[in-house]
């Protein structure tokens, strides 16, 4: 499973409207998603209400990690709307949202290691 370009452009929409949910502040459940590049290699993780915006949300991560935080974007495409197929997301449901908010290591790119 992987997000359409309908995911990818709502997350970016939800981005830019403020509308990324805090797991520090949202204690009921919600879909975590961890995104591995071609290499297996975990670079992204995203959280949203529905399995599409966690998935739009962890892709648009692994291109620009302070999108999620700073809630902002280049306009200049740099999230791609397209997914290789050799990328791999996984999701699952997390009831208490708050157990995603641990953080893990990041390289000087901000991605996971």
């Amino acid at each position: 499973m992987k997000p359409t370009a309908f995911d990818i452009i709502h997350a970016i929409e939800l981005v830019h409207a403020g509308d990324v949910i805090d797991p520090v502040k949202h204690p009921d459940g919600c879909w975590a998603c961890v995104v591995y590049d071609a290499n297996g290699q975990d670079i992204a993780c995203g959280e949203g209400l529905s399995a599409g915006d966690a998935m739009g949300l962890a892709w648009i991560h692994a291109f620009y990690p302070d999108g999620l935080i700073d809630g902002l974007i280049p306009e200049n495409d740099v999230v791609p709307y397209v997914v290789p197929d050799s990328w791999r997301f996984e999701l699952r449901w997390a009831e208490d949202a708050r157990s995603l908010a641990v953080a893990k290591p990041r390289d000087q790119q901000g991605k996971l290691q």
